[in-house]
């Protein structure tokens, strides 16, 4: 039995984003590639978010979450140094308010992960309360 596959759509973004609540800093509902978040700096100006990666048939890889004093894109770049984002092509932003919380990004990257259920993704974060300290980190 195959997994059931949930595809990067734009009804599948929009409800990521709803999914960030109040929280959700504005909709991006233009796909990038790994070159234009990690070279062409496309997410520089966000700093806290949730990252949505699919792959060449648009079928979602993973989901992840950065709280950062530099950007959402400097996370993927980790993930791709790390040979983690090798069948990455496509990926989406949540981008959230700079000020949220730590326990509510990674509950918002739970949500966000729990309805798109990415394939790589090998564990999300709770949805409950939060599970350790809300003090910002400066990389994660």
């Amino acid at each position: 039995m195959t997994r059931f596959e949930c595809t990067l759509t734009p009804e599948n973004y929009n409800t990521a984003c709803d999914l960030a609540g109040t929280s959700l800093l504005r909709r991006i509902p233009a796909a990038s590639t790994i070159l234009q978040v990690t070279e062409g700096g496309v997410w520089n100006e966000f700093s806290t978010g949730v990252y949505i990666a699919a792959d060449f048939e648009n079928v979602i890889r993973y989901t992840g979450s950065a709280i950062r004093e530099d950007s959402v894109g400097a996370r993927v770049q980790e993930h791709v140094l790390r040979g983690r984002a090798a069948q990455w092509t496509r990926l989406m932003v949540v981008p959230l308010a700079a000020d949220t919380e730590e326990d509510l990004v990674r509950r918002i990257e739970g949500r966000i992960g729990a309805v798109l259920r990415p394939l790589d993704t090998k564990r999300l974060p709770t949805l409950g309360g939060p599970r350790r300290s809300a003090s910002r980190r400066a990389s994660r």
